[in-house]
């Protein structure tokens, strides 16, 4: 068997969607002009374009005037399909792809306001606030005043809720850079999933959350203020309160992150303890938020952990429990 004949075959084995296909892929590139271009779509990004392409064609039903968000969401499904056509061209293309559903999803948590307000017309904010109040009134209570509020408190909680955003993306940056491309393939995966989930949740019954009914209780300093203005500049969906996004996406990364970064568990679940205290502290969830939150979050686990998805493991579909 010639040298060639050997390098075609393992371009054919390698799955278009794992790391090990990538190596070898830069391998087959090697000796072929110009290089290849990659045109096949990884679990990650079907479950993005899966998603676009049902919200593209909710707004553009429900939504009056709906050009500028189906150009916004085709702009977000093209960025997608182009990366990984392309991203086996250079190592920097490579990187945006695996990290482009970062953007991806932070844009769609506003992407998906004008559906939920047009779809459903209904506002939840009574009922949940009454069923705090009736089912779990002390509770709220201890929690919104914990400690008698003072404004040290009130700036590290706000901490802690912008911790949120930068926690996932900590973990998944550690796992690229180690080279664990499996490992950081299910974590973006699962933490993928449970996002999309969310927000197809907030379409059940769509509330803004005490923020908008009392403007949450005030207090704390400078960072406090940093963190009212940061969600008033660029959280412009006000209906997703429920259930909690925070408390579920935090939970299945911590559930993640128990078995990827064992040395790093006490202060992972530190981190999610007050990312959760956090969202009713600072009044921005009701209690029953992150109650619904936690339960969306055990679903999403067990059925990532029942249902075999794939993972970067040559050609095979492995279950989310393999390594």
């Amino acid at each position: 068997m010639t040298i060639e004949v050997a390098k075609s075959r393992a371009c054919r084995r390698s799955s278009p969607a794992d790391s090990a296909g990538d190596a070898r892929r830069r391998i087959c590139a090697a000796g072929q002009p110009g290089g290849v271009k990659e045109s096949a779509t990884t679990p990650v990004d079907r479950l993005l374009l899966g998603f676009l392409a049902a919200l593209a064609a909710v707004t553009a039903v429900f939504v009056p005037a709906p050009a500028f968000l189906l150009a916004a969401l085709a702009a977000m499904a093209a960025s997608i399909v182009a990366l990984a056509r392309f991203r086996g061209r250079s190592s920097l293309l490579r990187v945006a792809h695996a990290f482009v559903p970062l953007p991806v999803l932070a844009a769609l948590v506003n992407a998906v306001g004008p559906a939920i307000e047009n779809v459903n017309r209904s506002r939840y904010d009574a009922a949940l606030a009454a069923f705090d109040a009736r089912f779990l009134g002390p509770l709220v209570a201890a929690w919104t005043h914990a400690g008698g509020r003072p404004d040290w408190l009130t700036d590290a909680a706000s901490i802690a809720y912008l911790v949120y955003y930068v926690l996932p993306v900590i973990c998944a940056a550690v796992l690229w850079r180690s080279g664990r491309f499996a490992e950081f393939d299910r974590l973006v995966f699962s933490l993928t999933t449970i996002l999309l989930v969310s927000y197809v949740a907030y379409f059940i019954a769509p509330a803004s959350g005490p923020r908008y009914d009392a403007h949450a209780l005030g207090g704390g300093g400078a960072i406090a203020a940093a963190l009212r203005a940061f969600l008033h500049a660029f959280e412009r969906n006000e209906l997703d309160a429920f259930p909690s996004g925070h408390t579920a996406t935090s939970l299945v990364l911590l559930f993640e992150a128990w078995t990827l970064f064992p040395r790093w568990r006490a202060p992972l679940a530190a981190a999610v303890a007050a990312i959760v205290f956090s969202t009713v502290y600072l009044s921005l969830h009701y209690v029953v938020d992150d109650v619904a939150g936690a339960a969306l979050a055990c679903i999403v686990i067990v059925a990532l952990r029942r249902r075999a998805m794939p993972l970067v493991k040559g050609d095979r579909w492995a279950p989310l429990s393999a390594s």
